[in-house]
């Protein structure tokens, strides 16, 4: 492991890269070491197996630092006791060290920490990123264990000495309601990678619309919604679901949902996407759908923007008012039959009209970029969050 004399930080997360089946909370944590490596001593602690696997990573040693690229240091633990003594220990030894807990609800990694942290004195900065798990939409998935955690946390002293960290004014709402107006939150978007010059090359006929879906197949991302939307369609439309089915009883029913669908539409599972698999993937559709029932950010969609390609989303992500500005569309989901009118009309785009929302799509992912230098308000957290 890199010896260094800067401040240290250290990330507990779920995962971490090389896995990429969780999605965006990886990319989030990869995109956030790397801006922070120049400024920080940054040590990432994490599983030492992907998303729903069983089997941990075949390229790395669990329970060993291990430099993942420069300045960025990362412990992938074993499950079990191991790794509740390996956690208690380094946060122990690790004096004024910022603390991130990237995400709510995991035991190993927000849980165990906190009760460890609670009970040591060597004054950590710490750092609680709800990752968009305090949506309502969130929230009703296992809700019972959730409700009997916040209810703790709440009556806790221990929750004074906590920063919040979120990503947008929906997320800073939902720890207000929950946590109350004394929380202290610091609002900073997610990080994210410049967008380069996309390669689009795709053809667009009238008539012909090809969609891609990256998300988990799980009733959050509401892929059924997005199925029956197709039903009222009356081009020819190829959708394209990829990402892990993380619910298969959940999966069962869009299969009976898809074979039901006009014969001028077709939906495949085409399986799971590698991170750096994802742009050159949606580079060869026409459209981003997710109609996804909360996401805090959608890197997915951002990556979607990035190379130049529109998207049809729900009205529960940070990307609204798209229309405005010919990047896509932003659709309440109290009304499929809103979804199926912009399909079909996508649908009917020739190339001229076509060229013209692809355009827009990029000058968002740059925009984006260009006014969300996110890296001083990221120090300035991690420095002074107290």
């Amino acid at each position: 492991m890199t010896l260094s004399r800067k401040p240290q930080l250290i990330i507990l997360s779920d995962w971490f890269a090389p896995g990429y089946r969780a999605g965006g909370p990886i990319t989030s944590c990869v995109n956030l070491a790397y801006a922070m490596r120049d400024y920080f001593d940054v040590k990432i602690i994490t599983s030492d197996r992907d998303f729903g696997d069983r089997k941990p990573y075949a390229s790395i040693s669990p329970n060993r630092w291990a430099e993942y690229d420069r300045e960025i240091n990362v412990l992938y633990c074993r499950p079990g006791f191991s790794r509740f003594r390996l956690i208690q220990e380094i946060l122990r030894q690790s004096a004024n060290a910022t603390v991130l807990l990237n995400g709510m609800f995991s035991r190993s990694f927000t849980l165990l920490p906190l009760f460890v942290l609670s009970r040591i004195k060597n004054n950590h900065r710490v750092i609680l990123a709800p990752r968009g798990m305090l949506k309502p939409s969130a929230l009703e998935i296992k809700s019972w264990k959730k409700q009997v955690f916040l209810y703790l946390l709440k009556k806790w002293k221990f929750l004074r000495q906590i920063t919040f960290h979120v990503t947008d004014q929906n997320e800073y709402d939902d720890v207000l309601r929950i946590f109350g107006d004394n929380s202290r939150i610091h609002i900073v978007p997610n990080c994210t990678t410049i967008p380069r010059q996309p390669e689009k090359t795709i053809e667009k006929k009238p008539g012909v619309l090809k969609i891609i879906s990256v998300a988990r197949i799980h009733p959050i991302k509401n892929t059924h919604f997005l199925i029956d939307s197709l039903s009222n369609t009356h081009h020819k439309i190829i959708l394209d679901l990829y990402g892990p089915i993380e619910d298969t009883n959940y999966w069962k029913m869009c299969l009976q949902k898809i074979q039901s669908l006009p014969n001028n539409v077709r939906v495949v599972h085409r399986g799971e996407l590698e991170s750096q698999q994802v742009r050159p993937h949606i580079e060869k559709y026409h459209l981003f759908s997710l109609a996804t029932k909360g996401e805090n950010f959608g890197h997915a969609i951002y990556e979607a923007l990035s190379t130049g390609t529109p998207v049809l989303v729900s009205d529960q992500t940070p990307w609204r008012n798209l229309k405005k500005i010919r990047a896509g569309w932003d659709l309440p989901l109290s009304n499929v039959e809103e979804f199926s009118r912009t399909l079909n009309l996508i649908s009917e785009y020739g190339q001229g009209e076509y060229n013209q929302w692809s355009e827009g799509a990029y000058i968002l992912a740059e925009d984006f970029c260009a006014t969300h230098n996110v890296t001083e308000l990221y120090k300035e957290l991690f420095y002074n969050a107290a």
